[in-house]
């Protein structure tokens, strides 16, 4: 029943604006990736007890308390990223590199005068949580149903729509008699399908965080997420006679835009009932994004035909996340040899996601209905561990994120990570390396599934100023 309430969502695409919006929407925005400072990502993210980095503000604010110096830090590095699908047998590789921004940030800190109270942080970052950039390629033969027989014209009759994009171009023909038909009702038929996404979710976070007698941390922080995501997808289809001599060709190219600003508050503590022992705790409220959809779409054949659907605005409100954390710290910062190891679970229930209308309440019902039954608990696991001689630190990470989705998709996580860092007085230099496994579906229009894995490569350096 679920397959067929979501392909009716497809297929209602061609014919109503609302219908455009993807359940999959309010997972991006609320499942974070990897990136930051170049120590948070060769640590696979595991910092949750050991704090000391700009980016604890986004998991768990009390580890901004460990600063006992202000500091100002700056993080980029390259993105590569490889896509592999696999559909009918066939397999297809595709790949994109890009510069990827990590973050820019300020930490102050400030003496306390008060007994028990010996430090306050105020902080203020620009963090990028996740990249979108992506490119796929798949392709299919000798289909015996085209795209348009199959979809097209069923959507065209349903939205009773004169005007329709393939209609306009010729590949649909519309006769005075107000009968439908195209050549792509019969024959045998190649596809090829491009998907490139780009985008990011950065977020602006504004924190206060505390340090009691060296034993007892913590910290809150604002967050204000904005996020970008643009996808052009580009559908072309080749049709042959029984002869099998090709005998019509159309491209079908859609680009969806999605816009958003939303706000959150975190709050978490780390305590050290000993030198050598840390526990941490975090509280992540949902984040509510205001949405601005923009989309629109072309068929390029016998003539060329285009449509621009008006912005569409709701409302996305992601699930509460919860965090846990320890950390075994070896030595102090006078000792020659030292270290931590450290461990982070995290528990976001994605079935719990929500979209908001303002109009459309039905609508809203339905698709959150989709989200209830599509995705469901996720259970993220991060590892962490430094080596540190001197000023000089090597580290390494793993971390595995449960597959959010309930079956048959999967978008399970997997990351392995390693880097060092340079440490003095007045400045430090971290260089970091991550490499993210991931897999997906991609599903056509009439319920062909690839299988979608991606191998993304992130070289990161941060350089930080210390006074």
């Amino acid at each position: 029943m679920k397959k067929i309430f979501i392909l009716a969502l497809s297929i209602c695409a061609f014919a109503s604006l609302n219908a455009q919006v993807s359940p999959d929407y309010s997972l991006w925005l609320s499942q974070y990736g990897l990136n930051g400072t170049a120590n948070y990502i060769s640590r696979s993210g595991a910092i949750g007890a050991v704090g000391g980095d700009i980016m604890s503000s986004h998991f768990n604010p009390a580890g901004l308390g460990l600063y006992k110096k202000s500091e100002l830090t700056f993080s980029s590095g390259i993105n590569f990223n490889f896509t592999d699908a696999d559909i009918e047998g066939k397999s297809f590789s595709d790949d994109r590199t890009g510069f990827n921004y990590g973050n820019f940030a300020l930490v102050g800190t400030i003496p306390a005068e008060s007994s028990g109270l010996k430090y306050v942080q105020l902080s203020f970052g620009i963090n990028r949580l996740k990249n979108f950039n992506s490119r796929k390629t798949m392709m299919r033969s000798n289909l015996g149903s085209s795209f348009v027989n199959d979809v097209v014209l069923d959507a065209i009759v349903y939205a009773q729509d004169a005007e329709n994009d393939f209609i306009r171009a010729g590949v649909v023909d519309l006769d005075s008699n107000g009968v439908l038909s195209s050549i792509y009702e019969s024959g045998t038929f190649s596809q090829l399908k491009t998907i490139k996404e780009t985008g990011y979710l950065n977020e602006f976070s504004f924190s206060f965080s505390g340090n009691v007698d060296d034993w007892f941390y913590f910290g809150t922080t604002m967050g204000m997420p904005c996020a970008y995501y643009k996808s052009v997808s580009s559908f072309s289809e080749e049709r042959f006679d029984a002869a099998g001599e090709s005998n019509g060709y159309y491209t079908y190219n859609e680009i969806q835009e999605l816009s958003s600003v939303g706000i959150n508050f975190k709050a978490g503590v780390i305590v050290k009932p000993i030198n050598m022992l840390r526990f941490g705790l975090a509280i992540h409220t949902p984040t509510y994004y205001a949405m601005e959809d923009n989309y629109c779409s072309e068929v390029k054949y016998n003539t060329y035909a285009g449509s621009v659907a008006p912005t569409f605005e709701y409302a996305i409100q992601s699930p509460f996340r919860f965090l846990g954390s320890m950390a075994l710290v070896l030595g102090n910062n006078s000792s020659a040899i030292g270290g931590t190891i450290s461990a982070d679970y995290e528990f976001a229930d994605y079935s719990s996601m929500k979209y908001r209308f303002d109009n459309d309440l039905l609508y809203e019902n339905q698709l959150n209905s989709v989200v209830e039954d599509l995705f469901r608990a996720a259970h993220t696991l991060r590892l962490g561990g430094e080596l540190k001689l001197g000023m000089l630190a090597l580290r390494c990470g793993y971390s595995f994120m449960s597959n959010p989705y309930n079956e048959p998709n999967d978008a399970a996580m997997n990351t392995i990570s390693a880097g060092f860092g340079y440490k003095t007085k007045h400045y430090l230099f971290d260089l970091g390396y991550a490499n993210i496994r991931t897999n997906g579906n991609y599903q056509f229009y009439d319920g062909a599934i690839a299988s979608i894995e991606k191998s993304n490569h992130i070289v990161q350096a941060t350089f930080g100023i210390r006074f």
